[in-house]
């Protein structure tokens, strides 16, 4: 983790060009550019759905954020 955030705004652009920016977004830890870990409405989790980030259900995010200090080192596996 290079950055900890208890809540922050994201931004960036989708795959087809558009732009999101995204306030409000709750327990975010960045691990790789814009990749980070955080809470984030979805109707499901368990399927490929985001840009890179690894979004989690805002109790869930909750547990996890204070375990993701600046310097935590982070593996993604499919």
């Amino acid at each position: 983790m290079f950055e900890h955030i208890a809540v922050g705004t994201m931004s960036g652009n989708n795959p087809g060009g558009s732009h999101y920016d995204d306030p409000g977004i709750r327990y975010i830890s960045y691990f790789h550019g814009g990749d980070a870990i955080h809470a984030f409405n979805r109707a499901s989790f368990g399927t490929p759905q985001s840009l890179g980030c690894v979004e989690l259900p805002l109790a869930a995010a909750a547990k996890v954020w204070p375990y993701t200090p600046i310097g935590t080192l982070v593996t993604i596996e499919n």
